[in-house]
């Protein structure tokens, strides 16, 4: 026991004082820096955080515990999972792909994946890398069945199938921007068949071996023993508990890594080591819409401006971890900021970091814990008893019973699972968390189905089977 205390002790001082190769040039800097993480202690989970400045690193640390059994703390060499930070690695994918000449990004994805439905007009790898296609979000569909992500084991053959199930898109390909990660999904499959590999080893061969990303690697098995792994933990009522992605779908996010091989990874940016001056363009050039406006995103990268300062940028989060990957052209500075705490807001931290360096106005990185509910507005829709029945959505395979109680529309999804609707408009109800129901009627105005709608998947068909 007392070898295990002191072990942790020397853990402990790694982990906190590990000095950056500028600090005694640079003290004050690093004090502000430190402050903005000083609310993460030894007794809840924490957060990696390193800069590069010019090229050179600049901050390294790392807060809270990894671990909050055992418990052990974060370090500089902590594994954590990246969330959607994932997105710009499978991008490279393609774009690597473009570079040999084994496809085009404007191809229609159909030429690659046939099952795909054909849409009233072509999707093409390019939509997909802006999220442009119109695609549902595979998460936001299965959440319509009563099983959001967290709640049960996805595969990626899962993630693709639903997809292939959609008989509609959101809206016409490269009309709209909307963040879909099935887009990252059909991408990983075209790269794998393309490729001939595993997504995993193709970005092994390609990317982290060259850049010398010795920690990173797809979570593609979430089964997997992958030693040095922060645990991911979230917060209700002040208690903590794991919320780890127990999930193999990767592409749209899966990638396990460190701040450093991030600081790796963002090196990209300036040396354009890897790919072409035309391949090195397109990752940062956003995609534009049908009208000629920018949609604001390139190939996995947000591309805008912070207090007008650039920024290529991107934001991520998987159950309960949490991730920030920044690239300031102007100054040379990137920022990598990753944790395994659901309460901890990347974006909010990452920029607090940036603008020490920027010169910005301060933000105040704190914790949050909970979520504020929207009222809905009310509205009497008379007869709730025609829409007493049950529906069936092919797209999504679910059926769901409607039914009258206590003068509300109850829908019962499965055991235990029920929900209120709320009237908003004639023919429309709302819910709390389950999305926007609009009932559809035939000439006589008798109910033949509904629609629902939530972020990132919109008008998922259901038809009345019996009423």
């Amino acid at each position: 026991m007392k070898k295990t205390l002191i072990y942790l002790a020397v853990l402990l001082v790694i982990s906190f004082t590990v000095p950056s190769p500028l600090s005694a040039q640079s003290n004050d800097t690093i004090d502000k820096i430190d402050k903005i993480f000083a609310q993460y202690h030894n007794a809840m989970p924490g957060v990696a955080v390193a800069v590069t400045l010019n090229g050179k690193v600049f901050y390294n640390k790392a807060f809270g515990l990894s671990n909050l059994e055992f418990p052990l703390p974060n370090t500089t060499e902590t594994i954590f999972e990246c969330g959607s930070v994932s997105k710009q690695f499978t991008a490279a994918a393609i774009l690597l792909l473009a570079q040999e000449g084994k496809l085009s990004l404007n191809d229609d994805v159909r030429k690659y994946i046939p099952e795909l439905p054909q849409y009233d007009a072509p999707i093409t790898i390019q939509h997909l890398l802006n999220h442009t296609s119109g695609l549902k979000d595979w998460g936001a569909l299965y959440s319509l069945t009563g099983w959001p992500r967290t709640t049960r084991a996805y595969t990626q053959q899962l993630s693709i199938d639903i997809v292939f199930r959609q008989k509609s898109l959101n809206f016409t390909p490269g009309s709209k921007y909307s963040y879909s990660n099935s887009n990252y999904v059909m991408l990983v499959l075209i790269a794998e068949r393309v490729s001939g590999k595993s997504l995993a080893d193709f970005t092994s061969e390609e990317l982290f071996k060259p850049l010398e990303m010795t920690k990173t690697q797809w979570r593609d098995n979430f089964r997997e023993i992958v030693p040095g792994r922060a645990v991911a933990h979230s917060v209700k009522n002040g208690v903590f508990f794991q919320d780890m992605p127990f999930e193999d779908v990767h592409g749209p996010g899966g990638l396990l890594t460190t701040t450093g091989d991030l600081l790796k990874w963002n090196r990209l940016l300036e040396t354009n080591d890897i790919f072409n001056a035309h391949i090195a363009h397109l990752r940062i050039t956003p995609g534009m819409l049908n009208d000629g406006s920018s949609s604001g995103y390139a190939a996995g990268l947000m591309i805008g401006e912070w207090n007008g300062y650039n920024e290529i940028s991107h934001s991520g989060s998987t159950a309960g971890y949490r991730a920030w990957l920044a690239w300031y052209p102007d100054e040379k500075l990137s920022v990598s900021i990753l944790s395994n705490y659901a309460a901890f807001n990347p974006t909010v931290a990452g920029r607090a970091v940036a603008s020490v360096f920027l010169g910005t106005p301060q933000i105040t990185a704190t914790i949050r814990d909970g979520s504020q509910q929207i009222k809905q507005p009310a509205y009497e829709n008379s007869d709730l008893k025609r829409y007493v029945g049950t529906y069936y959505s092919e797209d999504i395979d679910v059926t769901y019973q409607i039914n009258l109680k206590d003068g509300e529309l109850e829908v019962y999804r499965k055991a235990g699972d029920t929900f209120r609707l709320i009237s908003t408009a004639k023919d429309e109800f709302s819910t709390t968390a389950n999305g926007r129901f609009i009932f559809t009627k035939d000439k006589r105005g008798r109910i033949t189905g509904f629609t629902v709608s939530v972020s990132r998947a919109e008008n998922v068909p259901f038809k009345i089977i019996s009423g």
